[in-house]
């Protein structure tokens, strides 16, 4: 296969995309994973299946991902979009692909990760100087295009050299190396996998549950069942197992300690406060640095609220530098804390003695435990769950993998973080202590661990491939480990 340079910059565009802002707030988990990436270069390069299983079998890999307070275990995009690209431009089997190109990508591309972060921290001092002249709009310029600019020179540029030319030596490079050095490749490609699913059993940590696991083996090894439909049966026996998700929501039970936190009415504006909620969902994460992490994105999102409680240059430069501080947090559950920032913001506004200390206090303490149950669930449980129901699918040759993924997971994300966002400003600070009392989020989390258990065991006897050449003479016959004994157990 020959990449044209027209394949080449739209591939550059796509891994961009999946680094930027602009995809609805969810492109972190849609056009970032390889599942999808895999599937977009597949689409561009003309063959969207092949395009679709090397992504799904280098998500397998990285099904463990997770990615918090500025760290980045491996870079997914160089891995899935120039991985891919390689991978289908050298006619490689997938196997062969994954080890040569999709893992040693995504670890040379977190050498960009952390280029961007550390730029990342001179563009939040140019939002200083604005914010002291009380310029919320030039603190979300700021944010919101010396950081797309940024990424943009470093995956857009990047992405196109390694995809146009990088097509070019490969052949070259192929030819020089022996047939079984491409064999072994094979072989270590086959294994990923498995290392994949090893490491996100193991960062579930509950052994208890491992039965669960043999379940949804057996059901997709043994009976043939449809990953999907293992899906249904996991759901169901987590239903079962969690007495029915009990928990009737955050509202149902105040809090121990928070009953004199009543309910707060609607004063904000609801236009102002939507502003400052897809400002948050998109923009968060715009000049990602390592200095102060999510706080210039944090005060990109309070900018119509602070435009509209305070009228004075003096009153929202302050208000800009109490939010241009240190922030991190996990940006669904974290949705909370800029709420009852604003709902504190607007007390401070209407004379109450709130004092910056008393509001940085309120962020610096609601952000850990929210980052902590937010990482937990989101990245560690729903993510990986949904994405091995997808990895399975593709793995099949059934478009309906990415698809279905993209479909499940978009909601999910879009609707926590406004649920969250919403009961923030509602609840102010008895918001966490609320959440935390209901009891909900330990039986979903237990729920999902129970489903994901289930599709892992399923997604195992799919993608997992043990070979094992290996015979043994006994007397005259002869018995092979491969075909006598473990054909026999692993049916797949």
């Amino acid at each position: 296969m020959t990449i044209t340079w027209m394949q080449a910059a739209l591939i550059a565009l796509a891994a961009y995309l999946a680094m930027s802002v602009w995809p609805v707030g969810v492109g972190f988990f849609t056009l970032y994973r390889p599942l999808i990436g895999g599937t977009v270069v597949g689409l561009i390069l003309g063959d969207v299946r092949q395009g679709m299983v090397f992504g799904a079998a280098l998500n397998a890999v990285h099904l463990g991902f997770i990615s918090t307070g500025g760290t980045l275990p491996s870079d997914l995009v160089t891995a899935g979009y120039i991985g891919t690209a390689l991978a289908l431009a050298s006619d490689l089997d997938v196997d062969a692909a994954l080890a040569a190109f999709g893992v040693p990508l995504g670890v040379l591309g977190g050498v960009l990760w952390y280029v961007r972060m550390t730029a990342g921290s001179i563009v939040v001092h140019w939002a200083d100087v604005r914010a002291d002249r009380g310029d919320a709009g030039g603190v979300a310029a700021i944010n919101l295009w010396a950081g797309q600019g940024l990424l943009f020179l470093l995956y857009a540029l990047p992405t196109f050299v390694l995809t146009y030319f990088g097509q070019r030596g490969i052949d070259l490079v192929l030819a020089a190396v022996p047939e079984r050095l491409l064999e072994a490749l094979a072989v270590v490609g086959e294994m990923l996998p498995a290392v994949g699913i090893g490491l996100l059993l193991r960062s579930m940590g509950k052994l208890r549950l491992a039965p669960y696991f043999v379940v949804g083996f057996v059901l997709s090894s043994y009976l043939g069942l449809p990953i999907q439909v293992v899906a249904l049966l996991g759901t169901a026996a987590a239903w079962l197992a969690v007495g029915g998700f009990q928990g009737d929501g955050v509202a149902a039970q105040p809090a121990a300690g928070a009953g004199s936190e009543r309910r707060r009415a609607l004063q904000v504006p609801r236009r102002v406060l939507w502003g400052a909620w897809w400002r948050w969902l998109f923009f968060l994460h715009a000049s990602y640095n390592y200095e102060r992490l999510q706080g210039l994105g944090f005060a990109h999102a309070m900018k119509p609220a602070i435009e509209y409680l305070y009228t004075t240059i003096a009153d929202r430069a302050a208000a800009l530098r109490r939010h241009l501080v240190f922030f991190n947090s996990e940006p669904q559950f974290g949705a909370l804390v800029p709420g009852a920032v604003i709902a504190l913001e607007e007390e401070r506004a209407s004379g109450a003695d709130l004092s910056d200390e008393t509001i940085n206090g309120v962020k610096s303490g609601l952000m850990g435990p929210l980052a902590g149950v937010g990482d937990s669930l989101i990245q560690g449980l729903i993510t990986p769950l949904l994405l091995s129901l997808g990895i399975g699918l593709a793995r099949q040759g059934s478009l309906a993998g990415p698809a279905l993924y993209v479909v499940l997971i978009s909601p999910i994300i879009v609707g926590s973080s406004y649920a969250f966002w919403r009961l923030g400003y509602r609840w102010g600070r008895a918001a966490v202590s609320r959440v935390l009392a209901s009891g909900w989020v330990q039986a979903l989390t237990e729920g999902a661990t129970v489903v994901g258990m289930t599709v892992l065991g399923a997604l195992t006897a799919i993608v997992v491939r043990l070979s094992l050449p290996v015979t043994i003479s006994v007397g005259q016959a002869t018995v092979s480990l491969q075909t006598d004994v473990l054909d026999a157990i692993l049916l797949n």
